[in-house]
Parts: structure tokens; C-alpha cells; sequence
């Protein structure tokens, strides 16, 4: 079994390319950052999938920008796989006006580097968390 050891920047490198991506509001760019097989499970509602998560961000982004964050508290990896468990912080501003609103939630996640080196979300889960 490979060690486990903590931090590894290439993960903290898939986050600026992340916030990146929605910043840009770059579907595509956003999907390339997931595994193929990527699956995210959310409180009350199906698993969401590469593919079902496509639509869901162009109807946000045509009424929303998006700022995503991420407050980590642990990350363990091992060869390929690493695991993270923290807070999702997400800054929602209307494009038609008015306030931002920060949604924050908890949220587990595994992630797998990938042949060209690059490490990928593989699987998430999240819950919410308490009013910011």
C-alpha cells in the first residue's frame, strides 16, 4: 500500500483552474476538470454526472456569476488518489443586480490523478451548511 502523506500543490493548482473556468463561465473548460466518471451527490436530489451537470451550469451562468472557493481541512493522498474534506464556499451574484449571497457547503471529495499527471474531481459529496 502507498503511503499516505498530506498536501500536494497539483491539487491546489486543479483549484485555480477551477474558479478559473467559472469565472470564464467556461463549461467545457469546467468539465475537462473531471474525471470521466465523475458522480456528485447533493441532499435530495439524483447523483449528478458529467453530463447532467453541463446544463445545470448554463442555466446558472445565464443568470448568475458564480465565484467558487474552497476552505480545506484535510487532505490525505495516496499515488493517484486523494481525499479532501472541507467547505465548498460559492459567492452567487444575480447578473440582473442586487446583492451576492454566499452559499457554504460541507463537502467530502475524491480526486484521481490522471496519465498526463494532472489530478481530476472523481467523486463528491456535499451538505449544506450553516447560513454565512
Amino acid at each position: 500500500m502507498a503511503a499516505i502523506r498530506e498536501a500536494d500543490s497539483g491539487i491546489d493548482a486543479l483549484y485555480v483552474e477551477w474558479r478559473d473556468g467559472f469565472v470564464r463561465q467556461d463549461i467545457n473548460a469546467i468539465l475537462e476538470l473531471l474525471t470521466a466518471d465523475y458522480v456528485l451527490w447533493t441532499p435530495g436530489a439524483p447523483p449528478m454526472t458529467r453530463q447532467s451537470l453541463a446544463p445545470r451550469l448554463a442555466a446558472a451562468f445565464s443568470s448568475h456569476y458564480l465565484l467558487p472557493s474552497f476552505e480545506r481541512e484535510e487532505q490525505l493522498v495516496s499515488g493517484d488518489l486523494a481525499f479532501e474534506r472541507g467547505w465548498d464556499v460559492q459567492e452567487i451574484r444575480p447578473r440582473a443586480g442586487g446583492d451576492a449571497r454566499i452559499l457554504r457547503q460541507r463537502v467530502f471529495l475524491l480526486f484521481q490523478r490522471g496519465r498526463d499527471g494532472k489530478w481530476r474531481f472523481a467523486r463528491g459529496m456535499s451538505q449544506a451548511g450553516p447560513p454565512a
